[in-house]
């Protein structure tokens, strides 16, 4: 039997999070290309960005084919989030004198997904690569990842915006603690033990 949805926040009714969505302005337009697996994925941070932020927007897909909408993006002024060794760090003194950011490409999936989103949409290769040299501790315990540098999408979007503009982070980290919260409610003591200690 299928659950029914908030329409709002799109989320099940007893994990709604829409008293904790707070409006934020940014300047920088966030760009999430989403791995088509991760759209239903009751833990997906995507679509609280979507909630949240004015300028966001979410385009589902895995080739060239499904984002030609990249083919209108400034090449001299967007940014791929993406930690390669040419990736350019958003935290070194240097990144605010001599870059640019109007808009920032985020993939959404498992790194094997963004991995594959990556070889198969050539154009990605045109924008600038930037990354982060120090990784800010994750703070999404209920989604594991293989990897120690890893951050759900929403807390990448939110050190990236933090960094290029200087946007107050912490309405985006109250939505995301109000998810965890919601997701965890029901959890017998034992399983939620394992996420969150």
């Amino acid at each position: 039997m299928a659950r029914t949805l908030c329409n709002h926040c799109n989320f099940a009714l007893n994990t709604c999070v829409c008293s904790a969505v707070k409006i934020i302005p940014n300047k920088v337009k966030v760009v999430i290309l989403q791995h088509p697996s991760e759209e239903k994925t009751a833990k997906n941070t995507a679509k609280l960005l979507k909630l949240s932020l004015t300028n966001c927007l979410i385009i589902k897909g895995e080739n060239s084919h499904d984002f030609k909408a990249l083919n209108n993006l400034p090449k001299e002024s967007t940014g791929l989030l993406y930690p390669n060794d040419d990736a350019t760090y958003l935290d070194e003194p240097s990144f605010t004198t001599n870059n640019y950011i109007t808009h920032l490409i985020v993939i959404d999936g498992t790194w094997n997904k963004a991995y594959k989103i990556l070889q198969l949409t050539p154009i990605l290769s045109q924008f600038k690569t930037i990354s982060f040299k120090q990784v800010p501790k994750n703070r999404y315990t209920i989604r594991k990842a293989p990897r120690a540098d890893s951050l759900s999408t929403l807390e990448a979007v939110a050190h990236s915006l933090t960094l290029i503009e200087q946007l107050n982070p912490e309405p985006l980290f109250a939505l995301l603690e109000e998810l965890i919260n919601k997701q965890t409610q029901h959890m017998p003591e034992h399983v939620k033990a394992r996420y969150l200690t």
